[in-house]
């Protein structure tokens, strides 16, 4: 596969990730980010575990692939970006709300762009910076339509913005280096660790703050538990296999761009499932897009 194979790879998790983002959100206010990050980390885990056991059965794979040194960095890696990583940014939606959160993390592929060039030696191309400024403009556009309507500015929301979007960068590297230092390793496998990593954490914390999980989970209604599993599948599992097999065979900083999809394409989740009119902002933030997408396919 070519990076222009990793760029479609990316936006597809992007658009899963983004359509569950809106049913984790509901799930959030009625229940907790602890909960509602334990039952869709656990679930991904769960359906990482058996096709991975499926493969291995087939002889599609071997687990000896992974070398103990990369096993360290996905397991790093599930810890600071699936565990820790998305509590923050699901506290820093919580508290400023998810326009001014977005701000902070619009600027995320600048930030792997510089990663990418210190510890993978992947210099940004001017095509790719002027393409990831049509990116990060897009996020700005539908920010501040979510800007103008609610959220405030408080200081412990941005503290936590940016802790997320730290965390979330860090993983981002981790996986990465773990890919390159076994790279007979699928994405499969990979996510298998990091849901791992990434389970165990809330898990304890559940227990702790006595969140009774899968005790709720059984009380859901049967449309209820559906609809968290089929996210949890589709935004997890589904967009994690897509996004690491882009992030292995592509660019960090313009994946990072293409990443940056995901409030837009949330709001056009928004805009289907409330069968509302597309506004003049996500109209707008969907042109800036996909300039900068087009721009990146010409590289």
């Amino acid at each position: 596969m070519t990076n222009h194979s990793a760029y479609f790879l990316a936006l597809g998790s992007a658009i899963l990730f983004s359509g569950a983002s809106v049913i984790f959100t509901r799930f959030a206010r009625s229940h907790s980010v602890v909960w509602i990050s334990t039952v869709k980390n656990s679930i991904a885990f769960v359906a990482f575990f058996l096709s991975s056991l499926l493969l291995h059965v087939g002889n599609q794979e071997s687990w000896s692939s992974v070398s103990g040194s990369s096993a360290i960095y996905f397991l790093g890696s599930g810890f600071f970006g699936l565990a820790v990583g998305d509590y923050f940014l699901f506290q820093g939606f919580r508290r400023i709300g998810s326009a001014r959160t977005l701000i902070v993390f619009s600027f995320a592929p600048l930030l792997l762009s510089l990663e990418g060039y210190v510890l993978f030696h992947q210099a940004l191309t001017m095509t790719q910076f002027y393409a990831l400024l049509f990116m990060m403009a897009c996020v700005w556009t539908i920010s501040y339509e979510g800007f103008k309507k609610s959220g405030h500015w408080e200081w412990r929301g941005i503290v936590f913005a940016i802790l997320g979007v730290t965390l979330d960068n860090v993983g981002v590297v981790m996986s990465r280096k773990g890919l390159d230092l076994s790279p007979d390793t699928n994405a499969i496998t990979a996510n298998l660790i990091r849901s791992f990593a990434g389970m165990i954490p809330l898990l304890l914390a559940a227990a702790v703050m006595k969140e009774k999980v899968w005790a709720r989970f059984r009380a859901l209604t049967v449309k209820d538990k559906f609809t968290a599993t089929a996210a949890a599948f589709c935004g997890t599992y589904m967009s994690l296999t897509l996004w690491i097999t882009a992030l292995k065979i592509g660019h960090i900083g313009s994946l990072a761009g293409v990443g940056s999809f995901n409030p837009v394409a949330a709001s056009i989740w928004e805009w289907i499932l409330g069968k509302k009119r597309p506004t003049v902002y996500l109209i707008a933030a969907l042109i800036l897009f996909f300039s900068g997408f087009a721009l990146l396919l010409t590289h």
